[in-house]
């Protein structure tokens, strides 16, 4: 059952943070750094409390097949994107948000990409738990 909300939070999450392109195209870039602020911090609570504890059992059964493979690659992936998410929220919040924000464009897109592959990998693992 804790699944089913983590799955709707990390859904949730990510509708955020693809609103949060409206406010860069409005150039209201501290907006904009608070939601993604708020997902990172969301989504790190989200794996320390329910993945990492669900791919630890998951992958120390020991049994090699596609789904565990699948569930390495998600969790790798996933601790990935919240790193460099991270790294990009501190870094706007240390510094002034126009110049950081914009240096960081390069970085975010990738991330943003990553972060949505991560999500439909979760997804299907989550489908296939169920």
């Amino acid at each position: 059952m804790i699944s089913m909300y983590n799955m709707i939070l990390q859904i949730t999450i990510f509708g955020a943070l693809s609103g949060g392109i409206l406010y860069v195209k409005k150039r209201r870039i501290y907006p904009h750094g608070y939601l993604t602020l708020a997902a990172v911090s969301l989504n790190a609570v989200s794996i320390v409390l329910v993945m990492m504890p669900s791919a630890l059992r998951i992958l120390s059964g020991g049994i090699l097949n596609a789904f565990t493979v699948s569930v390495a690659v998600h969790s790798v992936l996933g601790l990935a994107v919240e790193a460099l998410g991270f790294y990009v929220v501190c870094n706007w919040r240390v510094r002034k948000p126009g110049v950081s924000c914009t240096r960081r464009r390069d970085l975010m897109r990738p991330l943003a990409l990553f972060w949505t592959v991560s999500l439909a990998l979760g997804a299907v693992l989550y489908l296939m738990l169920t």
